[in-house]
């Protein structure tokens, strides 16, 4: 795995912190926002499981790719997930939870370089 994302045990281990899950948790709803997409209100304030988090992104995540393309694009372009990985996905039937869990790594990893400097 590139060393753009957190391993999934790297993941794991991070999502320990209830700061770092909220930290994460905002990570995405900025990045998400610029794709017009709307979490729950309390997004960045309730720290939400894995799990949960997961399933929210997978359901962001496909509102953003009814959407449009460009959205899509764009959003992929914000969190820097390389077009690729993306269309290398699309043919998987677990599509959906396998691009939220990348996504979520990735966004992870820009929490986890910031609070490294």
């Amino acid at each position: 795995m590139s060393n753009t994302f957190l391993s999934l045990l790297q993941l794991e281990q991070s999502f320990q912190s209830e700061d770092f899950r909220l930290k994460t948790q905002q990570q995405i709803q900025k990045d998400f926002a610029f794709a017009h997409a709307e979490f729950p209100e309390d997004f960045c304030e309730n720290s939400r499981t894995l799990y949960d988090l997961e399933l929210l992104v997978q359901h962001e995540l496909a509102k953003v790719m009814e959407q449009s393309e460009r959205h899509t694009l764009q959003l992929l372009y914000q969190i820097d997930i390389p077009q690729d990985r993306f269309l290398e996905l699309t043919t998987d039937p677990d599509f959906l939870p396998k691009m939220s869990n990348l996504l979520i790594r990735r966004e992870a990893y820009k929490v986890y370089l910031r609070s490294k400097f």
